[in-house]
């Protein structure tokens, strides 16, 4: 059977609720089945997702501060309280279901938080010299900067040492909450992904390889592993 993938909705734009095409592009083309979970309330319990196979949350907007328990910086982008409460908490009904996870830019600062960790709001925040984080490249499939793996990790196994990825975020992870470990960073050691140490699949990247999907055989193959771990739980 095909594996079901639950993607949390991006957001809002006036009365509709949308999903960006290259998530549900990247998420068919690997052999997945992609089906949109709106924001709702309240938050859906376990039960009425078991028919999904592994999960994927989107890049989008600012994390409302507030929700982190902080005051909103000057540099804070655009929030979207409902949306921004709804991810964290469908985030923490998803994890303790064991299925597979993959999380892309805001999608990986929303299991940080989800998780017990923090961010920085802003790359202005971030205590040292840094390279451009939100490139300004004319096709989202461009690449940016260099992501460097630790060794050994779920995501060194899949690209090797390192890879070329799109860069479009001005919010850096701070804290990695408990369990959650660094796995790929960028020559400023800005942390591009996370991995979890008590969960089967637990994916964060903080660029988009659904952009990448039709340029890079890597991005695919990023993909390729995530689908096959959620076709083990069909």
């Amino acid at each position: 059977m095909i594996p079901i993938i639950g993607i949390a909705s991006c957001g809002f734009t006036e009365e509709k609720q949308f999903v960006s095409q290259p998530y549900i592009h990247a998420v068919e083309n690997s052999g997945g089945f992609p089906v949109i979970l709106p924001c709702t309330s309240p938050t859906p319990d376990p039960l009425s997702l078991q028919f999904c196979s592994g999960f994927l949350f989107c890049g989008g907007n600012d994390i409302t501060p507030a929700l982190m328990n902080e005051d909103p910086s000057p540099e804070n982008g655009d929030t979207d309280w409902q949306t921004d409460s709804f991810h964290i908490k469908l985030m923490k009904t998803v994890l303790a279901s064991g299925k597979p996870v993959l999380a892309i830019c805001r999608g990986m600062q929303v299991l940080n938080i989800a998780m017990g960790g923090s961010i920085y709001q802003d790359a202005s925040l971030y205590p040292r010299a840094h390279i451009g984080h939100m490139q300004r490249s004319r096709k989202r499939s461009d690449i940016s900067h260099k992501v460097i793996f630790k060794k050994p990790s779920m995501l060194y196994n899949i690209f090797g040492n390192y890879a070329f990825t799109n860069s479009f975020h001005h919010q850096y992870i701070k804290r990695c909450a408990p369990h959650l470990t660094p796995s790929g960073h960028t020559s400023d050691q800005v942390i591009e992904a996370l991995e979890a140490d008590n969960h089967p699949f637990m994916i964060g990247v903080q660029w988009h390889p659904e952009c990448m999907y039709d340029t890079s055989p890597e991005m695919r193959n990023l993909f390729a592993h995530f689908i096959q771990a959620a076709a083990k739980q069909v």
